[in-house]
């Protein structure tokens, strides 16, 4: 949920809560002016009929539905009471709510307990139509307050929402410099220093990394080239015992893997600082063409079934990067796809996808991209294959899509973002 949303609601909330408080008062209290009203009118009743008695010596009669007056005799004094009461009326067919006056009166030497009864149903009926009219007013008001709100907040959170489209729009990579607009509030200005100072940090840390890492990788490669070159010389010693030559073997092996893993790392610093900007209009089906042929040997061993539909199309990109991305994923279909299985191919002018059935994976979809990710620990992978495909489709605004769907792992390098 946004900021500006959940500030909103949240002041939505609190006002309703507000005002449905203040309606619930406002409501009692109505009602209990209505209620001293309407006891006030009966004791001024009350007044009136004794007086009237005194006068005319004789005992008055109800006049109306709103006031209902009845006289009972007792042999001693009543007591003056008060209260509610459901009375009904024959005339409206239902019972009505009063408020209920009873006090004895003496007429002709005899004790009377006069009861007047004031109806109601006046009073509400008028906190009905003032409690709707309250709330259509308060409705109108929430709405009309929160609109404002609304707007007055966006305007003020505008300069926030602008730093964070920077910040999610900066790509490192590209050596950006953050430029944030001063719009006077300290806060703000605080906060977009920050941010500026955070990330001048990161791009440095960035860049000295990417530094060291090509420096590392040029260091090293001499090293391991002479390595590797030691131990072709020592494999061709005369007498060269057997555990001796199996450990050379596996020395020279793992040699090999270091060997392909700098060399992957330096290439991707390579593409990281820029250095294959240089596109060309190349015609990729002849590089996969060429890649099947170049891995004839692979697929014979492992009595792979090739199935192919590839048009021929042309893409702008660095030749070698479109090799790059042609050989790490036809290799790792190759590599995974169980003997006998089933590779399928398919080049069209908007993609470049390759499918192999086998086993689903452990690891989720975007993982796979990840550097030095391996589903097996044991595999003599670098973890970097899949890596430097989404990294040249990201250089390049393409994309690059995994999925795994009816025993078939797809891979889909998309020419357009």
């Amino acid at each position: 949920m946004r900021l500006l949303t959940k500030n909103t609601l949240v002041l939505l909330a609190v006002t309703l809560i507000i005002f449905v408080a203040g309606g619930f008062v406002f409501y009692f209290q109505l009602k209990k002016i209505m209620n001293e009203e309407a006891v006030e009118a009966l004791y001024i009743k009350k007044s009136e009929i004794e007086n009237y008695i005194t006068k005319n010596k004789k005992l008055p009669e109800s006049i109306s539905l709103e006031e209902l007056l009845s006289f009972a005799e007792s042999k001693n004094p009543s007591k003056e009471s008060l209260n509610d009461r459901m009375i009904y009326i024959e005339e409206e067919q239902e019972d009505m709510p009063y408020k209920q006056l009873s006090f004895n009166v003496v007429f002709e030497d005899k004790n009377y307990t006069c009861t007047v009864s004031k109806s109601l149903l006046e009073a509400d009926d008028l906190i009905e139509t003032i409690l709707q009219s309250f709330s259509i007013i308060i409705g109108l008001l929430i709405v009309v307050f929160v609109s404002i709100n609304y707007l007055f907040s966006k305007q003020i959170w505008k300069p926030f929402f602008k730093t964070l489209k920077q910040i999610n729009d900066y790509e490192i990579e590209n050596h950006q410099v953050l430029n944030f607009e001063s719009n006077g509030a300290k806060e703000f200005e605080q906060l977009n220093e920050a941010i500026k100072k955070m990330t001048q940090k990161i791009s440095n840390d960035f860049n000295n990394l990417k530094s060291f890492t090509e420096n590392a990788s040029h260091e090293l490669q001499t090293p391991l080239s002479i390595i590797k070159n030691k131990i072709e010389l020592l494999l061709q010693t005369e007498g060269l015992t057997d555990e001796l030559a199996q450990q050379l073997i596996e020395i020279s092996q793992t040699t090999n893997r270091l060997s392909k893993l700098n060399q992957t790392l330096l290439l991707m610093t390579k593409i990281e600082n820029n250095q294959f900007t240089n596109t060309e209009t190349i015609n990729f089906s002849n590089i996969v063409t060429n890649k099947l042929k170049q891995f004839e040997d692979l697929i014979e061993i492992k009595q792979l079934t090739i199935t192919s539909s590839i048009d021929n199309i042309t893409v702008l990109i660095h030749p070698m990067l479109a090799d790059i991305i042609v050989s790490n994923l036809l290799s790792n279909a190759i590599k995974y796809t169980p003997e006998k299985g089933e590779i399928k191919i398919n080049l069209n002018t908007s993609s470049f996808t390759i499918s192999n059935n086998g086993a689903p994976l452990k690891a989720k979809d975007n993982e796979l991209f990840t550097r030095f990710y391996k589903e097996n620990e044991d595999s003599t992978s670098t973890g970097l294959g899949l890596a430097l495909v989404k990294q040249i489709a990201a250089i390049n605004k393409h994309k690059v899509n995994y999925g795994y769907l009816n025993s078939s792992h797809t891979f889909t390098y998309f020419f357009h973002d």
